[in-house]
């Protein structure tokens, strides 16, 4: 009798149906992934909103903030990884060819045949590509990281924040002890900036969001924050001035998808500043004031998640307890409820911070 799983399919715009699927079979060199908990992300949320996205094409299992544990583990695919059977890994969203010259040099975020871990249903092997499932197939180029059995898989699937946090501070924006950082957007991902900044030795952290987000700027500066500032009924570049001195920031770091972040980050930012810009807005350019990008010799750069190096990184952040990271994760719900889970996150509801998908332990 063939054994059949739970997942939540993304169908279409704002529809999400719990399907059983048969688990696949596996050989040699690719695994399975018993599902403990998977984080609800802006890209899950997108998906959600508009019927998918230039990653989740419909109908596909989404989610891939993911924690679980190995199962039916090839042999050379043990050898590859460095795991055994019933191993605690998180999963990047990532699977690469692993061949061609991003993936050579270190880019596999920006691999010429890059699949993602939520696919299609219909056009793979599986459907188990994605982490709202009981169960995910580890494809033999799927890119895993041993994680702490001593650590809830509820806090461990946030090691995508916050790996995207240390690395966009510290690797992208160059941050140096002492320096000034501003992050715009208290979400997930802005949160994760505090810590990367924290983390870094930053002199003075400032964040910034709307006034509906005063319970993520407040948690921000449980997690090391200096200043918090509302953009919508505060001056920021006043206010950022008066607590800088005059000097503005030196790193900004852009989180949040509203269309004036990049334009208020080059007010911001100080002289010789480094802007890193995580949006994909297209409404910006007519916007920006080249001059001040000129005349301030700013550095702007774009980011695409983390190489794998911050995983590491962020996962010892996690499993060292010096964050209260379980008040960041705001809402869990079972599987079965995926579809309340996105819903949540999508529209903000609850006072909803992060939102995870977690299994009970079979």
């Amino acid at each position: 009798m063939t054994v059949k799983v739970k997942a939540a399919v993304l169908t279409e715009k704002e529809t999400i149906e719990i399907m059983e699927f048969p688990i696949p079979e596996t050989g040699d060199n690719d695994a399975l992934l018993h599902v403990e908990a998977c984080g609800v992300c802006g890209f899950d949320s997108e998906a959600y909103l508009y019927g998918g996205n230039g990653v989740f094409q419909l109908p596909c299992v989404i989610g891939h903030e993911i924690v679980g544990r190995v199962k039916n583990l090839g042999h050379k695919a043990a050898e590859r990884w460095g795991v055994k059977e019933g191993d605690r890994v998180v999963v990047e969203e990532y699977i690469p060819c692993g061949a061609c010259n991003n993936c050579l040099t270190g880019n596999y975020r920006q691999c010429f045949d890059l699949r993602y871990g939520a696919m299609n249903i219909n056009n793979e092997k599986t459907a188990l590509w994605g982490g709202f499932a009981e169960y995910m197939y580890l494809h033999p180029n799927s890119i895993i990281h041993k994680a702490s059995p001593n650590v809830s898989p509820e806090l461990l699937q946030l090691y995508i924040p916050i790996s995207n946090g240390i690395h966009w501070v510290q690797e992208v924006g160059n941050t140096k002890v002492g320096d000034t950082v501003l992050i715009q957007g208290p979400g997930p991902m802005g949160l994760g900036a505090v810590i990367g900044a924290k983390e870094a030795g930053a002199g003075k952290i400032i964040v910034t969001g709307m006034s509906k987000d005063e319970h993520r700027l407040k948690m921000a500066k449980e997690f090391g924050a200096d200043h918090t500032f509302f953009a919508d009924t505060q001056d920021l570049v006043k206010e950022v001035y008066e607590v800088t001195n005059g000097k503005m920031a030196d790193t900004v770091i852009n989180a949040a998808t509203a269309p004036q972040q990049l334009v208020a980050a080059l007010d911001l930012a100080g002289l010789r500043a480094t802007v890193v810009h995580s949006g994909t807005d297209e409404k910006l350019s007519q916007n920006l004031m080249s001059s001040k990008i000129t005349w301030k010799l700013l550095t702007i750069k774009g980011v695409l998640g983390r190489p794998t190096s911050a995983v590491g990184v962020a996962l010892r952040v996690i499993e060292s307890g010096k964050y209260p990271l379980e008040k960041m994760v705001t809402h869990s719900f079972p599987v079965e409820e995926a579809a309340k889970a996105v819903r949540t996150h999508a529209y903000g509801e609850d006072g909803c911070i992060h939102v995870a998908v977690v299994n009970e332990k079979f």
